[in-house]
């Protein structure tokens, strides 16, 4: 079990363009009718654990990038940040942006 703690995103239950669904297809890999099924329940559409190797590699910007696109676009969303054992505590995509910098500057000094 891991202790690394994951980003929720649950988008606004009215979030279900095609161009909201591809997208998140295209993160999570998951299929549309099953994106489509999380939004409209109020469900997270994805569920990311940070602080990982991919995490670095790749879907912290990645993640980012989605994010700011949908800001841009004007798509709802709520952050969450979430460990195995304690419920899920709001987040803010600044407050996600300056961890992940934050993280990547000690990654780079190991």
């Amino acid at each position: 079990m891991s202790t690394s703690p994951s980003v929720l995103v649950v988008l606004g239950r009215d979030e279900t363009s095609a161009a909201v669904l591809r997208s998140v297809k295209s993160f999570t890999g998951a299929g549309l009718l099953s994106v489509r099924g999380r939004i409209v329940a109020g469900e997270p559409v994805i569920d990311e654990e940070m602080f990982t190797n991919a995490w670095f590699d790749e879907r912290a910007g990645l993640l980012l990038d989605l994010l700011t696109a949908w800001r841009e676009q004007g798509i709802v969303f709520e952050l969450r940040e979430s460990l195995a054992d304690a419920d899920a505590a709001a987040l803010e995509l600044e407050m996600l942006r300056d961890m992940i910098e934050a993280a990547q500057q000690d990654e780079e000094l190991c």
